[in-house]
């Protein structure tokens, strides 16, 4: 299993254009030379706004001793809060979105109805804007019943290019989850740059909430085949680098 994390307060770098964490990263990772030679916490931006964004989204610290369960309707009736408190794109004090759950270590189980590099032409503020796979975000669709679903009514977690695992891929994601639920594991962030889906509005990228699984601590591939027995006491899971001799850190 993953390396317990300990909170430290500031979870990254203290020197500018690298990324050195400073507490126990919660998986098994490498440095990413692409990624961590060149980008720290605060991403690429000079925006307050977007380096406390920024900040959350490179959050590898957070307490991993007894995650939340958070279930696809607790995203949905967390997007009703934050519509509610009519929350705006740029949010320089984060402590707003902090009261409703950000920085929680939650714990997610659905199915993935896909996973891809996202942002790699241009890359985006929280990475440098640095292009290509290596130094960009794995973006994982996540639906509530089947991967069937419309994706407007997904979740999303997202895989941090910092120390990710050589085997934390796109392709190993789809082929291991392939009818298997799966269970992301990590810090529970507001994503407010996005739109949710609404009535006829279908923006890009689709999900139902804006909440999400941001970054990832873990990700594993449950046994069973429905959502029933995945959530249940006698689910087993197997952490994605296991199921890849290709990784044997």
């Amino acid at each position: 299993m993953a390396a317990e994390a300990v909170t430290t307060g500031t979870p990254a770098s203290a020197v500018s254009g690298t990324f050195s964490p400073v507490c126990t990263l919660p998986f098994n990772g490498a440095r990413n030379p692409a990624s961590d030679d060149h980008c720290g916490m605060q991403g690429g931006s000079s925006d307050p706004a977007k380096q406390a964004e920024s900040s959350s989204k490179n959050d590898f610290c957070a307490t991993t001793q007894s995650p939340q369960v958070v279930t696809h309707q607790d995203l949905v009736d967390l997007q009703t809060k934050a519509n509610s408190a009519n929350l705006k794109k740029s949010i320089p004090d984060r402590k707003v979105v902090e009261d409703m759950g950000e920085g929680k270590y939650v714990s997610y189980v659905a199915f993935v109805k896909d996973a891809h590099y996202s942002d790699v032409a241009a890359g985006e503020a929280v990475n440098c804007n640095i292009p290509g796979n290596d130094s960009n975000d794995i973006h994982i669709v996540l639906m509530a019943d089947s991967a069937d679903q419309d994706e407007c009514h997904s979740t999303t977690a997202e895989m941090s290019p910092h120390f990710r695992p050589a085997s934390w891929t796109p392709q190993n994601i789809m082929s291991a989850s392939a009818g298997h639920p799966v269970r992301v594991r990590g810090h529970l962030f507001y994503d407010g740059s996005h739109t949710p889906c609404s009535g006829t509005s279908r923006p890009n990228p689709k999900r139902i909430s804006l909440w999400e699984v941001h970054p990832v601590y873990s990700f594993e591939v449950c046994t069973q085949t429905t959502l029933a027995d995945c959530q249940g006491n006698n689910a087993e899971w197997t952490p994605l680098e296991k199921l890849f001799t290709s990784e044997q850190q």
